[in-house]
């Protein structure tokens, strides 16, 4: 007989500590490969050995049997919000930590979570806002916008923020909120064509549209992918297109509208990078990447290294590109110096590498090539839209893959390999990183 199984209300409470700690990374932005682990580390820490989890984009499942006689105890949990947070996710991922080297117990692990959820976000909401206004004026200056067009980007973004604040506290489908968000872009540049001042109407509609663009999206489908959990992939990469379906929306009804008031503006293809001097481009992208770290609530302490993050990638970006080497292939050599530099940014500073790395490759997302490609099947021009897709596709695989590379050659060697960490493939952004516990 075996003494050390705990008992039924022992292992319900340690299910619903796996399933509340998974909650939180999937819900804050974590990958499927990170849940899992997470999930199956808390179960272990906790007696239960052998724990099953699945996850689908919405949902969480743990299974556990404690004898081959016996029925499994089950548990789920709905994922009901979304929505990038990495104060949480940061918190979650050192109580992990905690738990499994042996320094809390389950039941301190259970307070601590408590307080995690129902802490409040360690930014004020006109920061967030401001946040976000930064993080698409510096994009714009990336784009090669002038002083202009950044303060049109900036504006735009923050009618487009509280706007869908407003909206999303109503409880409307965050494929409308892009509609009015795309919409009210597109309002700001037919408003400054009407004025007659000589800006560029693309530049303007992407500054504006830039915080609604699901780059960040489609990085995690092609992590999902290469990491083996294709369920999770097909769902975030069917969502990526859906919200940009939904920008690509308003910006038609912005220019239909246009046309009706006799204004005909053409918004045409949006450039990707182009920019003469390089120290203002790694300041932009550096920018980017801090700018991204607030509006999604990482520590005040990871916001820096974040912003150096987005500098160093950028900085390599521009040095391979200059090479007359690919842009695929230049992304994903930036993306590796992301992954290694993520990984020693969070040892130092006690976080997850997600921050770093999800920070760090802003300014190199494919968010505008998916918007041009939409907007070409709009158009009704198919072959062009197919051919932008899947270079976006490529941009996304390689940022991903690069960043899972890096990271993975910038972890300790580890001769012990546990049981979780061999069901799921590549390293751990969040969560455990299968460290041997002591006896």
């Amino acid at each position: 007989m075996r003494t050390d199984v705990p008992g039924p209300q022992e292992a319900y409470r340690a299910i619903d500590l796996a399933l509340r700690a998974g909650e939180v990374l999937l819900s804050g932005g974590a990958g499927a490969a990170d849940v899992t682990a997470t999930c199956t580390a808390v179960a272990e820490a906790c007696g239960l050995r052998g724990l099953e989890c699945d996850l689908t984009f919405t949902s969480i499942s743990v299974s556990w049997q404690p004898a081959l006689d016996v029925a499994p105890l089950t548990g789920l949990r709905l994922v009901q919000v979304r929505g990038l947070d990495y104060t949480r996710v940061t918190a979650v991922h050192n109580l992990v930590h905690d738990l499994v080297d042996g320094r809390i117990d389950q039941a301190t692990a259970a307070e601590r979570l408590r307080e995690v959820v129902a802490a409040r976000h360690p930014y004020r909401r006109p920061v967030v806002t401001g946040a976000r206004a930064m993080l698409a004026t510096s994009v714009a200056v990336l784009l090669g916008a002038g002083p202009v067009v950044a303060g049109a980007a900036f504006a735009a973004t923050v009618a487009v923020d509280l706007v869908g604040t407003r909206l999303h506290r109503r409880g409307v489908p965050v494929f409308y909120q892009n509609v009015v968000g795309g919409l009210i872009a597109t309002a700001v540049a037919l408003g400054l064509v009407a004025a007659g001042v000589g800006v560029r109407p693309s530049l303007v509609v992407a500054g504006g549209i830039v915080l609604l663009l699901p780059g960040v999206t489609l990085v995690g489908a092609v992590q999902d992918a290469i990491t083996g959990f294709y369920v999770t992939d097909s769902a975030r990469a069917f969502e990526t297109f859906l919200l940009t379906a939904g920008i690509i929306s308003g910006v038609a009804l912005a220019l239909s509208a246009g046309n009706q008031l006799g204004l005909s503006v053409h918004v045409g293809d949006i450039p990707i990078r182009g920019l003469q001097e390089v120290p203002l481009q790694l300041l932009a992208a550096a920018v980017v990447s801090a700018s991204f770290a607030v509006a999604n609530y990482a520590p005040r302490r990871t916001v820096p290294a974040v912003g150096a993050a987005g500098a160093l990638g950028w900085a390599t970006f521009v040095l391979v590109d200059r090479l007359q080497l690919p842009a695929t292939f230049a992304t994903a050599v930036a993306a590796v110096l992301i992954g290694l530099g993520a990984g020693r940014f969070a040892r130092r500073q006690k976080a997850p590498v997600l921050v770093y790395l999800a920070g760090g490759i802003i300014p190199l997302l494919p968010g505008l090539l998916i918007y041009r490609g939409m907007r070409r099947f709009a158009d009704g021009d198919s072959l062009a839209g197919i051919t932008l897709l899947g270079e976006a596709v490529s941009v996304g695989l390689a940022l991903a893959a690069g960043a899972i590379l890096g990271e993975f050659l910038g972890q300790p060697v580890r001769r012990d390999v546990r049981r979780r960490d061999r069901r799921t493939a590549g390293p751990r952004l969040a969560g455990p990183r299968g460290r041997r516990r002591r006896a």
